[in-house]
Order: C-alpha cells, then structure tokens, then sequence
C-alpha cells in the first residue's frame, strides 16, 4: 500500500552548512548512505536505520517530507493546488521532475519522480546514541481537518491516548500530529533504552539538551529538533 503521495523517502531539511549537519549525525552514531549526483547542490543523507534524513544546501527552506511519485506532472494536473498550497514546481524533460505542496498547517511536501540516494541493507546498521526514530511529529491547528487530509491520502489514524496525540501511519513512515507544537513546525522523535544513560553520554560529549515537557530535545546544526523519549516496556 502506497499513498497519493506516492512512496516515502526521507525526512528533508535545508542546511547552510552540509558538513557541519553531517558531522553532528555521524558523531551520534547515524550512519551516511551514498547519494546520487540528480542535485546541482550539495546533497546528503544520514540515517538511523529507520529513517533516512536528507541533508540539503539548496532547493528548499524549510524541512519536508519527500516522497517518490513516478509521474509528478500527472499527479499535478489531478490535485490542481490554489496558488497558496503549491509551493514549487519543476517539470520538464530536462530536469528532475518534482514539486512542492503545502499541507493545511503549513508542512511541505515533496513529491519526486525518482530516489536521490542509494537504499542500503538498513538492518544491519549501528544504532545511533539516542536510539532508533519512532516518529515524525508535526505540528498541527485543528487535528481533526488535519486528520481528514491524511486519511483521505491513504493514511491510518490512530488516536494515540498516551501523550493526546493522532498517529498516522504509512509503509515506511509514522506521523504523529502534535497540538503543542505549532502549525508548521516539526521534530524527529527518537526513543532510547536508557535514557539517563543517554543524556548522560551527550552531556561528556558537551551537546546541549532542554527538557521540553516530557521529552528532552536536542537540536541539529541546521535547527532539526531531535526529541529523546525513554522506551516503554
């Protein structure tokens, strides 16, 4: 099962410095997939096994979820977006054919018609020091308008009663839709074994973590927001 947006690829987030974004995930213990030369920009990827995080020095300025859709134009031509919800289009023969949508809290989406890096055997991968990504979490205005443009794109909702949130979920990729943050805004949510010991480890390694509610965050370079959770058994 896919949905209308087509295949899931990669969480992806402008950086103006590449190398420094790259440092920080490596340094977590994320591991970089190779990429292919599709940018005219500077392109990376780093993943945690589960998800993959697109690195990107051009192109957008704001984070995204891609997806990969085989005819983009098509899939244009249908949905026929109000001037405010399309955000870019780049169709033609000579060029790498994708576009950019807004949801209605103001998330970008982007549909490509191929994938930009190479799929690794993801399972045998070191787990990052903060854990393994459990979800994205989105901000959201009004979560049930928000759930009705989900479901209707082929997602399943679930209502998640621990932390009041809606979960979406698709192959490859689960969403939660938060109230607490703010329409437009976005984290990484990652859960960890032991998380005392993990704070403990990012503190020698003189990384800053707030506490935010229940969850401690840590932020990326280019202003990713990684939200750390202890498991639950």
């Amino acid at each position: 099962m896919t949905t209308t947006f087509g295949q899931f690829l990669e969480f992806s987030v402008p950086t103006d410095d590449i190398q420094a974004s790259l440092n920080f995930y490596l340094e977590l213990g994320f591991s970089e997939l190779p990429v292919g030369d599709i940018r005219d920009y500077h392109y990376g990827v780093v993943t945690d096994g589960r998800i993959a995080i697109g690195l990107h020095a051009g192109g957008i300025d704001q984070p995204a979820l891609s997806f990969i859709k085989s005819d983009v134009a098509s899939y244009l031509r249908d949905i026929n977006p109000d001037d405010d919800e399309l955000a870019f289009s780049r169709l033609g023969s000579e060029t790498f054919n994708e576009i950019g949508v807004y949801t209605p809290d103001g998330h970008l989406l982007i549909m490509m018609e191929a994938r930009t890096f190479s799929r690794a055997d993801l399972s045998e991968l070191p787990t990052p020091t903060i854990g393994h990504s459990v979800e994205i979490s989105l901000g959201c205005q009004d979560t049930g308008k928000t759930t009705s443009f989900w479901t209707d794109a082929g997602f399943m909702a679930l209502a998640d009663t621990a932390d009041d949130a809606i979960e979406l979920l698709a192959p490859g990729l689960r969403l939660g839709l938060q109230t607490h943050l703010s329409p437009g805004q976005s984290a990484l949510r990652f859960m960890s074994a032991d998380l005392n010991q993990t704070l403990k480890v990012l503190e020698q390694r003189n990384l800053t973590v707030h506490q935010i509610g229940s969850n401690h965050r840590l932020t990326t370079p280019e202003s990713t927001h990684l939200d750390l959770v202890a498991a639950k058994y």
